[in-house]
């Protein structure tokens, strides 16, 4: 049996959960961390692990290094 992966349908599929969070919080769910910029400190990473912990920082000498510690939104 041979099925074709549709490619355009698996990205608009990944496009549609990235932008309603679904895909964020399914990782999270799965043990992952996750890293991205934060809009309010660009300059900055910002680290959410899976228990939710929001952390800003930058990358040293391949560790994440953390600096600030963001209030869980509620």
């Amino acid at each position: 049996m041979n099925s074709a992966l549709d490619v355009m349908a698996l990205s608009e599929e990944v496009e549609r959960d990235s932008q309603s969070g679904k895909l964020s919080k399914d990782l999270l769910v799965q043990g992952n961390t996750l890293y991205g910029i934060n809009p309010v400190h660009p300059e900055l990473i910002e680290r959410i692990t899976p228990d939710g912990r929001r952390t800003l920082g930058q990358w040293r000498d391949g560790e994440f290094d953390a600096e600030v510690s963001l209030l869980p939104n509620y």
